[in-house]
């Protein structure tokens, strides 16, 4: 038979580990594991708004991940294209204090 395989699905040898570390050098942070398929990070900050009282929002790569030091608010994983258009918005929200991600050392 062309085009057909006898394909068995493997499991995996273990499981997705709950918080993973993004950066490089003094820029790692710890993060709760985002999906398979995010690229950015969205978080609304929680003490800053625009002139027309709307929150200020901020996106990263998950690499750049560190850049939000300072700020403070929910962030959610979102997947994203190359001209910035938001293909997905994951599930769950967590929230940043501007240092980490709380409850961080709870999902460990």
């Amino acid at each position: 038979m062309i085009g057909t395989a006898n394909v068995e699905t493997k499991n995996m040898p273990f499981k997705r580990k709950p918080v993973v570390t993004v950066g490089a050098g003094d820029w790692k942070v710890e993060v709760p594991n985002p999906p398979k398929h995010a690229t950015h990070a969205r978080l609304v900050c929680e003490n800053q708004l625009k002139d027309n009282g709307k929150p200020k929002v901020a996106v990263l790569p998950l690499a750049d991940f560190k850049c939000f030091q300072g700020v403070i608010g929910w962030f959610q994983y979102i997947r994203m294209n190359n001209q910035k258009k938001v293909l997905e918005e994951y599930d769950g929200t967590w929230y940043w204090n501007g240092i980490q991600v709380e409850g961080i050392d709870l999902m460990e």
